[in-house]
């Protein structure tokens, strides 16, 4: 159990979710970000553990906002040359952290950190009235299917290539679910094309049929390997990449009251409970597509 510092709260960890494109790739031994030369070893321990929940159990000096016993969550991730939160206790400054409603579960509130980083990227559009896209239905494509709905688009359309994520998207309010595999579906997006979309597949494959199929602004969450063609009919259809922004308390505070209107469920991105020990079984889930993430938690 650390010490906590200056400015800092010591957080007892509830549980930590994966962050699947993440885990898998380092699990893989391969670097998210296509980095020459990582991933750099030793791995810190506890990483790449970065949306977590868990109970403050200690304050430092100087600490205003967070007292013992406050539930709370992640907002932003500890990095690699510092401890991640495959762990028991987490020393954290006081403002990378936010308290969570009290009717979001421990599981809900671990995936605050990435719903807030779907919330600034979605949010530099104005998706009022719109046909809007959401391409590649892992946790932050079923998130963002959320959010484009209470940021008033007039029909939210899911794409992937599993089924079981179509349905679930559904279940979440998608006005209409497409698998980019069928021709028949394809071609509706031919006929009606999207106004604005928001590709979350981090696949070259997945932004590809956001650029080619919207009309409008193309927002790129995933981190994409590969590479999409940008040409002169998308330019002449007036596609377009708007530039991301950085998280701000602003889209912290647009998750958590989302969350209290019940207007955000992300218990359903929950697939499994496992304990630490369990991680490699947990991974192996991402990777064969049972699981869409897991929470893990400290115990047996």
């Amino acid at each position: 159990v650390p010490e906590v510092g200056e400015q800092e709260v010591l957080v007892k960890i509830r549980g930590c979710v994966t962050c699947p494109h993440w885990d898998i790739t380092l699990f893989r031994g391969i670097d998210i970000f296509d980095r020459p030369g990582h991933p750099r070893y030793p791995i810190p321990p506890g990483y790449p553990g970065h949306e977590a929940s868990g109970e403050v159990v200690a304050v430092g000096p100087g600490v205003n906002t967070l007292k013992v016993g406050d539930r709370v969550a992640s907002v932003v991730t500890a990095g690699e040359r510092s401890p991640g939160f495959y762990a028991e206790y987490i020393n954290r400054p006081e403002d990378t952290v936010a308290k969570i409603p009290d009717n979001v579960s421990w599981e809900a509130a671990a995936s605050l950190e990435m719903a807030r980083y779907v919330a600034s990227h979605v949010r530099v559009v104005d998706w009022s009235g719109l046909r809007a896209g959401v391409i590649g239905l892992g946790p932050a494509g079923l998130i963002a299917v959320q959010h484009l709905q209470a940021l008033g688009a007039r029909e939210v359309v899911a794409i992937d290539v599993l089924e079981q994520r179509l349905a679930l998207a559904k279940k979440l309010g998608a006005a209409d679910t497409l698998n980019s595999t069928r021709e028949v579906d394809r071609q509706k997006l031919v006929e009606q094309p999207l106004q604005a979309s928001v590709d979350c597949s981090g696949a070259a494959a997945g932004l590809q049929v956001a650029l080619d199929h919207t009309r409008g602004p193309v927002v790129v969450f995933g981190v994409v390997h590969g590479e999409a063609k940008f040409g002169t009919r998308h330019w002449r259809q007036r596609t377009w990449i708007p530039e991301r922004k950085s998280p701000t308390a602003d889209d912290t505070e647009f998750v958590l009251n989302l969350w209290r209107e019940g207007r955000l469920d992300t218990d359903t991105l929950v697939s499994t409970r496992l304990p630490f020990a369990e991680y490699a079984r947990g991974i192996g889930m991402l990777i064969e597509r049972q699981a869409i993430k897991v929470y893990y938690y400290p115990g047996t």
